[in-house]
């Protein structure tokens, strides 16, 4: 099996490649089917990460999640102690970037676990849902004890076989991007 610091390595490379025009399409594919899943319909709270360039697009997920008037958390990370919570996003004014390149939320706002639905991010995934993230494992301690629903929005070149680690946790369901290279799949 390959190596996670690898194939990290090569699909980022492959997530920062992407045509914008082709992002587009993925990141269209992939709000609409996001927006008619069951667990988004039935969420009053949603965490999601404020994406980087060559992540899934969180800010329309965002917009959306305030006219649906749903509440959103959004990671707040302690990299001295490794420790991540979720901080409520009240509006997109309130937000920063921290020393990492990290968007951040730069005010006191609730932090809660009580969230009934968790896109959680990553870079490599298997079909039944494993998941290889940035390396610091903070998702993974955060879903060891979360009880809610959890998904991933993934484009198809991020789905890989490896062999997960003991301390992995899987999430519930993928959310695959039906377009890619201009192709339907």
């Amino acid at each position: 099996m390959t190596n996670k610091r690898i194939l990290r390595s090569e699909i980022l490379q492959e997530m920062k490649s992407q045509s914008i025009t082709q992002k587009a399409k993925n990141d269209n594919s992939l709000y609409e089917q996001l927006y008619a899943h069951p667990y988004y319909q039935s969420a009053n709270s949603v965490a999601l990460v404020l994406s980087m360039d060559h992540e899934v697009d969180t800010g329309p997920i965002i917009e959306k999640l305030l006219s649906d008037n749903k509440k959103i958390y959004v990671p707040s990370t302690n990299y001295k102690k490794k420790e991540m919570h979720f901080q409520r996003l009240l509006d997109l004014e309130s937000i920063s970037i921290d020393e990492k390149g990290i968007q951040y939320i730069n005010k006191q706002t609730e932090k809660s676990n009580e969230i009934d639905l968790v896109i959680v991010p990553g870079v490599a995934f298997r079909e039944d849902g494993f998941r290889i993230g940035y390396g610091g494992g903070y998702f993974d301690k955060y879903l060891s004890t979360y009880e809610g629903n959890t998904l991933s929005l993934v484009y198809p070149f991020q789905l890989r076989q490896f062999t997960p680690e003991e301390h992995d946790i899987p999430v519930q369901e993928i959310l695959l991007s039906k377009e890619i290279n201009g192709e339907n799949k």
